[in-house]
């Protein structure tokens, strides 16, 4: 794991304008599916569907990216399930219309993808359910290395090759294929952003996979970046009882901790102190939290932390290539976050 040298947090009066767009990000990208399904004329009344979950889950990292840390040389292949986002943002720039929104998903509006033929606002990278966009950020970062190999770019208008996914999307084997061919080619400046919200459209995944993938990557050369816990549980952890807190976090299985973060506080409280009887100091930590600030405390991952995303994101000053694992929930603010039918959201 490579240990970040944070820069000094941001001012809080731009912290405050960055969270007031995150949270116009959250409620547009919901707002546009919700649209597309239940407001727009429907002759046949059938869902189109949109991702509403999936996008929830990366919305605060694409509004530190898009809000603060990318420069005009970057380039970002968004997640395909996040693309309301990515219309959202595009929106609040002026660069996406309110009539391509209201159309998302129907003839003539803003796509389900991403894609630089058909969407009307600037894609960078066409992305698909499969790996494509995530591979491409690779071999575009490659690419561009010939170009300024060969005086065909100037050093100034190189840019890093950004790709947001999803855990569940790593199964696909030519990511893999890419990677190792980056190996080849001493792959720079390329960031892949993932969101680990632990939740695929078909189940729950896999236990500890973070492991596998930090092995994976670690071996061919990338610099891993785990971001798991937000600020509020890092302070709660630092209390007498919390060391036992942290245990129980790191102890639970990926299917309870969906089922509690839509369950909310009661939930928490009942299901830690019945797990971590006899452990001294937490039921008294516990205390301190009534049941909604709880519930907020322990869905308090690292990929809903604003602050904390952008001291993590601004802190990367080499080339070397960086696999952020960023802990997510999905769904997260949305009524149903956790829930197991946000699988199909």
């Amino acid at each position: 794991m490579t240990a970040l040298d944070v820069r000094p947090p941001q001012t809080n009066e731009a912290l405050d304008v960055i969270g007031e767009l995150d949270r116009k990000v959250h409620w547009l990208s919901a707002w546009t599916i919700h649209h597309a399904n239940h407001v727009r004329p429907n002759r046949d009344g059938l869902k189109v569907g949109g991702h509403q979950a999936s996008s929830a889950s990366l919305a605060t990292i694409m509004s530190a990216l898009y809000f603060s840390v990318l420069r005009p040389e970057d380039r970002v292949a968004v997640k395909p399930h996040a693309s309301p986002v990515f219309h959202a943002i595009q929106y609040l720039f002026g660069r996406q219309s309110l009539d391509q929104i209201q159309r998302f998903r129907a003839f003539g509006g803003a796509q389900s993808y991403p894609s630089r033929t058909k969407d009307g606002d600037d894609v960078d990278f066409s992305t698909g359910s499969v790996g494509l966009g995530v591979a491409m950020t690779a071999f575009a970062s490659i690419a561009q290395d010939y170009l300024l190999a060969h005086d065909r770019l100037s050093p100034e208008r190189a840019g890093r090759m950004i790709c947001l996914l999803g855990d569940a999307e790593l199964d696909e084997g030519n990511i893999y294929e890419c990677v190792i061919e980056g190996a080849k080619h001493d792959l720079r400046n390329c960031w892949w952003i993932v969101d680990y919200n632990r939740q695929s459209l078909d189940a729950t995944t896999s236990e500890r996979m973070f492991l596998r993938f930090a092995e994976i990557f670690a071996a061919v050369g990338w610099d891993v970046i785990t971001l798991k816990y937000g600020r509020k549980l890092e302070a709660a952890f630092a209390q007498p009882g919390g060391a036992a807190l942290r245990r129980w976090f790191d102890d639970c299985p990926n299917d309870l901790y969906a089922a509690l973060s839509f369950q909310g506080g009661a939930a928490w409280r009942s299901r830690i102190l019945a797990d971590t009887a006899g452990e001294a100091g937490i039921e008294a930590l516990l205390k301190r939290y009534d049941d909604e600030a709880l519930a907020e405390l322990m869905t308090n991952l690292a990929g809903h932390d604003l602050s904390l995303l952008l001291d993590a994101f601004h802190a990367v000053t080499d080339e070397a290539p960086k696999f952020f694992i960023v802990y997510t929930i999905k769904g997260f603010g949305l009524p149903f976050q956790g829930h197991r039918t946000t699988i199909r959201a």
